[in-house]
């Protein structure tokens, strides 16, 4: 099964960005403009990973992922900031809406690298449950 990637940002350029930068990956990407976008396709598609914008109109990347978070948790979650803003980025991690935050721009091979590792902890770590089953 293709590992779903849903990348959020506002920037038209920054996700065809994100989307090349991926483009070698074994993922399945899908893109969206805004928070409520997002949520439209989550509930419509099972995500496994979501690399979200922070700045955007409408919704927070913060406010995204907390709802992310509370009604999909198995999903990764990861923020993008122009704003290296390290109040934003902890406070969303210690509340648990995200696992890692990357400031813009973005290094390519590090979100890549990033995205693999999280999807390879996230199927051992559903293999132990079943196991445990």
């Amino acid at each position: 099964m293709t590992a779903k990637v849903l990348l959020v940002d506002d920037e038209p350029n920054l996700l065809s960005a994100l989307r090349r930068s991926l483009r070698r990956e074994p993922y399945e990407i899908l893109s969206a403009a805004s928070g409520e976008e997002a949520l439209s396709i989550l509930a419509s598609t099972e995500v496994d990973v979501v690399v979200s914008d922070q700045n955007m109109p409408g919704m927070s990347g913060t406010e995204l992922l907390t709802r992310i978070h509370e009604t999909y948790p198995e999903t990764v979650r990861f923020m993008l900031t122009g704003k290296a803003t390290l109040e934003v980025a902890v406070e969303a991690i210690n509340n648990g809406a995200i696992s890692r935050f990357f400031t813009k721009p973005c290094n390519d091979v590090d979100l890549a690298i990033t995205i693999r590792q999280a999807l390879e902890h996230k199927r051992l770590t559903e293999k132990a449950w079943d196991l445990l089953k």
